[in-house]
């Protein structure tokens, strides 16, 4: 016997259990429906991606980046070429750009214009390339925690409970009975906020509750779940869950059985859940979403050239799978997928691998993309440059924070992007118009 949420419901005295169900506040100010349904579907590349064997010069730049990194260099030849170059701009000419060749799988994505790069971002406080007085440099860059926290929390919110996604959304109307707001890889704090709890289920969707095969255990349950105790922590325990098993049953109920024995990887197993679940956005009550999914094992230290090769097909055949499954379901236009990591590498190789970096290369990918070309400029990869920190890590140009305004943009924040993200405010430039709204 399967207890549906609304048997549930009819069957008991639980009515009371709702107000624990996350998504029932509201919030204050702009109806997200009224500009349609819209989400955003984050990629965390956990370790450090090596952005800059990801994205590589293909004209006559190419030899720059070779002669960085001879030993970890991709051949020029085998590059996929995607159609994009970087933007010129002061002392630096447009680059023309191609993929690592286990990337494949994005070219038509990229010929399509419904892809880009964002060229060489990552956490600042403030300009630093190009300037008379540079800002200052962000704290604990090249740690692993504390960069994957700032890039959740934005560069000077680490000490804010709340994520930046968490944050934007309490100033986006978006009534539900389930909580818009979901992690296919871990709670995460970039989905923190003070209205909707994050739903946090495995790659492949919601589990079952094996146990819960009988009538007396289903009574059992209802009866504990409808109890009022006197101890606090036990009335609250008790709410919580109850709140996640509605939330369980009516998820396995709106996603039903898989019917697709198609082998995936743990990024695709989770691409395709959320493809499902965007699939099913108005029985779930939904304006908009938002989805954290990850892959880990990017700190190539080590064997670096199989190891990424693996990372990168596996990151590239997911992501070109995802795309085709938005299509099939006819929301391409409505969800933008972009990849973080913790930091970019060192340029140069460390025997067989790469130490920490800092700057590195973003990927956003949907039908809002302003695609056929790249955006920021093509750094100068020779050593002592500008743009050299620290023995061959980059310093970035587009701030982070830049391209998460873009994003919390394009998904229908209209308040302060200076009090979303500190950050931005010595920056003249607030957005990068790489998305259409």
């Amino acid at each position: 016997m399967k207890m549906s949420r609304r048997h549930f419901l009819k069957s008991s005295t639980a009515l009371g259990a709702l107000s624990a169900v996350p998504g029932l506040s509201v919030s204050k100010q702009a109806v997200a429906g009224e500009e349609g349904f819209k989400a955003l579907v984050c990629i965390f590349l956990f370790g450090g991606n090596d952005a800059y064997n990801m994205v590589v010069p293909v004209d006559e730049h190419y030899q720059t980046y070779r002669d960085a990194r001879p030993t970890l260099a991709v051949e020029k030849h085998e590059l996929v070429d995607i159609g994009i170059s970087s933007e010129a701009g002061g002392n630096r000419p447009q680059v023309r750009l191609g993929l690592h060749p286990a990337m494949e799988s994005l070219q038509d994505i990229y010929r399509d214009n419904n892809a880009t790069v964002i060229v060489n971002s990552g956490q600042l406080i403030g300009p630093i390339i190009g300037e008379d007085s540079p800002h200052s440099v962000p704290d604990f860059l090249m740690a692993h925690n504390l960069q994957q926290q700032m890039w959740q929390s934005g560069a000077l919110n680490m000490e804010d409970k709340l994520g930046w996604a968490g944050r934007m959304v309490e100033s986006v109307y978006m009534s539900h009975d389930l909580s818009p707001m979901m992690s296919l890889n871990g709670e995460q704090k970039w989905l923190r906020n003070d209205i909707y709890e994050q739903m946090v289920m495995t790659g492949g969707g919601p589990g079952k509750y094996n146990g819960l095969d009988q009538g007396e255990r289903l009574d059992a349950m209802k009866y504990h779940f409808n109890r009022q105790f006197n101890n606090l922590f036990k009335d609250n325990y008790t709410d919580v869950m109850s709140s996640r098993y509605l939330q369980n049953e009516e998820l396995a109920g709106l996603l039903g059985e898989e019917d697709d024995d198609t082998v995936r990887s743990s990024l695709g197993e989770q691409l395709h859940t959320t493809a499902k679940l965007i699939e099913k956005h108005a029985e779930m009550g939904h304006h908009r979403q938002i989805y954290f999914v990850g892959l880990g094992g990017f700190d190539t230290h080590h064997n670096q050239k199989n190891a990424h090769h693996a990372l990168l097909e596996q990151l590239s055949d997911a992501m070109a799978d995802f795309y085709q499954e938005l299509k099939g379901i006819n929301m391409l236009d409505n969800v933008t997928t972009f990849t973080m990591s913790d930091f970019g590498r060192r340029l140069m190789a460390n025997n067989t691998g790469t130490d920490h970096g800092w700057a590195g290369h973003q990927l956003v990918m949907g039908g809002a993309v302003n695609g056929g070309k790249a955006y920021g400029k093509w750094p100068d990869l020779t050593p002592g440059s500008e743009y050299d920190y620290n023995n061959g890590r980059l310093i970035p140009e587009i701030a982070a924070d830049q391209v998460n305004a873009s994003l919390a943009e394009w998904f229908g924040f209209n308040g302060d992007f200076d009090s979303l993200f500190p950050s931005l405010k010595p920056f003249g430039q607030k957005t990068i118009p790489f998305l259409s709204k």
